[in-house]
């Protein structure tokens, strides 16, 4: 115990510092590291219960002739071998990988099609790579499609993450050919709809227009930068024999257990919208690149002018938060979404940022243009009740000569603010989702068999030896990780579902203590997944009886592609 409190202290700091940047570099002021140490430790560590965190601090002075530099790991990157974290440490950054997916399309897109201009943006994909026949749910959004749209979540297609969850395929390429089945939530261009299926659409699209995968062009970008101790994700790495990643980390009753990685190699199939793994001292080069308008040392890695394509409006976000008493301390603004950044302001200071989350790891940029600040943080331990953004907002505040007692008074009440929230959550009596019984049990060959989705992939329900009951089930089976036991049946059709592999850690690790109350409805030839989502039942996915969308035959008719 005493040996694991030690750890928990800052165990490496900046020890180097880049050649390659415009001006001097020099350590972070001793009282601001301690101030920010003690906070991190005694403050934000423990209000969510984890133990470790992967940082990175920078802010740009004298126009940008002397920076400012703190990276720094505290706590355990694996627990079991008592490998420390340190500002070597890979951090899984989930979508923060967006913002790079998004400024490697600009940069490509510019050399590639110089005559264009920033026009590149909103010509149809179909113009710039007509070999690759990229197709969406109905004609006109197939035709019309932009690069802007799939990094600005313009298409309006649903989000359906499903295929990805469930790892019902291990190709990026089916799964974007199955966007074509993937419903219109509303018409392109009208709203805002997250995806991560069109980022990975962006990657395969930019691929096919460079004849090189994506993974190369992410290498490439990363070698301009500097950034040499990052890498994606891939389904060959053991994490376990990988000293220098965090290893993920559920906890649960303040307890901590290893999280099956499996589950996060899940993200290979969509990696340009979430499988980048950065080191704080990888992250540094990134946050002053984009400080710097595109500049590394004296390399204008792109032009100022197409750098403004990334923080330039490209859809309405609104997401305002307003005061509601005087006890309000700050609010932050989302107004908008660039190409792969939030566009928001922080207590009235212009804000540009994303988060990630490939569940248990978390991670949160930001960036403070006019202040010339960036600060990243990167977690593997989860769920988190407190965001990321009350230590970058306390970082923020003390950088900018905000007393210290302040800038931390500030932060326990934005922290008293999330625990209350979290506590209300707590107490709060879950409404009973499972109806009546039904009246009569069903027959089993009504319900067994091979269901499909064009955009989900494919789903079985069959009969078989429940070993822990010793009695025949009905148990269901989707991609990789969606297999449980169907229980008893209510008057809806609906059977509830135990969990019969480890999907449930993704539960446990965005803080759902059940490990996700999950049912199948299966009713009039359809087979539905549905999950609690607050007191009500959502959608995972639906399928349909047969093998109309089976996964065989919907591959075998696929396009060929680049």
């Amino acid at each position: 115990m005493h040996l694991l409190k030690s750890v928990l202290v800052v165990l490496f700091s900046v020890s180097h510092f880049p050649r390659d940047i415009k001006g001097l570099t020099r350590s972070i002021d001793q009282e601001i590291k301690k101030e920010i140490d003690d906070f991190i430790k005694d403050v934000y560590l423990p209000s969510n219960n984890i133990t470790g965190l992967g940082l990175t601090v920078l802010q740009l002075q004298n126009g940008e002739k002397e920076e400012v530099l703190y990276t720094a790991g505290f706590g355990l990157a694996d627990k079991a071998k008592e490998i420390p974290n340190t500002n070597e440490t890979q951090f899984l950054i989930g979508s923060i990988t967006k913002s790079f997916t998004a400024t490697i399309a600009v940069k490509f897109l510019h050399e590639t099609f110089p005559d264009l201009g920033e026009k590149v943006l909103d010509t149809p994909v179909r113009e710039l790579v007509p070999e690759y026949n990229f197709t969406l749910s109905d004609r006109f959004r197939s035709e019309q499609v932009s690069f802007r749209d799939l990094l600005a979540h313009r298409v309006c297609s649903n989000r359906n993450d499903f295929l990805l969850l469930s790892e019902a395929t291990n190709s990026t390429s089916e799964l974007v050919y199955r966007q074509r089945y993937n419903q219109e939530m509303c018409p392109i261009r009208s709203e805002f709809q997250y995806s991560n299926n069109m980022y990975a659409a962006a990657g395969e699209l930019l691929a096919a227009i460079a004849k090189k995968p994506y993974e190369t062009l992410v290498s490439e970008f990363l070698t301009e930068l500097g950034m040499s101790n990052s890498s994606l994700v891939q389904p060959s790495d053991d994490f376990s024999s990988m000293p220098f990643r965090a290893q993920p980390y559920y906890v649960i009753n303040n307890v901590s257990y290893p999280s099956n990685e499996g589950l996060v190699k899940r993200v290979t199939t969509t990696n340009s919208a979430g499988g980048l793994c950065i080191p704080p001292n990888d992250m540094d080069k990134y946050l002053r690149f984009h400080l710097n308008e595109g500049q590394i040392g004296n390399s204008q890695i792109i032009p100022k002018d197409v750098m403004l394509w990334l923080t330039k409006s490209s859809i309405s976000v609104p997401l305002f938060g307003y005061k509601s008493s005087e006890d309000d301390v700050e609010v932050i603004n989302t107004f908008a979404y660039g190409l792969g950044f939030f566009l928001a302001s922080l207590d009235g200071w212009q804000l540009t940022e994303h988060s990630g989350s490939v569940p248990p790891y978390t991670a949160q940029l930001s960036l403070f243009p006019k202040q010339k600040i960036g600060i990243f943080m990167g977690m593997h331990e989860g769920p988190l009740w407190v965001s990321p953004m009350v230590v970058h907002g306390f970082i923020f505040d003390i950088l900018r000569g905000v007393n210290s007692t302040t800038a931390t008074e500030k932060a326990l009440k934005l922290i008293e603010k999330a625990r209350q929230k979290q506590e209300s959550k707590v107490k709060q009596e879950k409404v009973a989702l499972f109806r009546k019984p039904a009246q009569e049990k069903r027959n089993w060959a009504e319900i067994v068999g091979k269901y499909g989705s064009g955009s989900s992939g494919d789903l079985e329900i069959i009969e078989k030896l429940n070993d822990q009951t010793n009695a025949t089930q009905l148990y269901l089976n989707a991609g990789k990780w969606y297999r449980g036991w169907l229980g008893d049946e209510d008057a809806e059709g609906r059977f509830l579902l135990t969990w019969d592999s480890d999907v449930n850690q993704d539960y446990y690790a965005a803080g759902d203590l059940s490990g996700g109350e999950a049912y199948v409805q299966v009713r009039n030839g359809t087979a539905e997944l549905l999950h609690r989502i607050v007191d009500e039942l959502g959608s995972l996915a639906k399928f349909e009886l047969g093998n109309k969308f089976s996964r065989d035959k919907v591959w075998k008719l696929k396009d060929v592609h680049a």
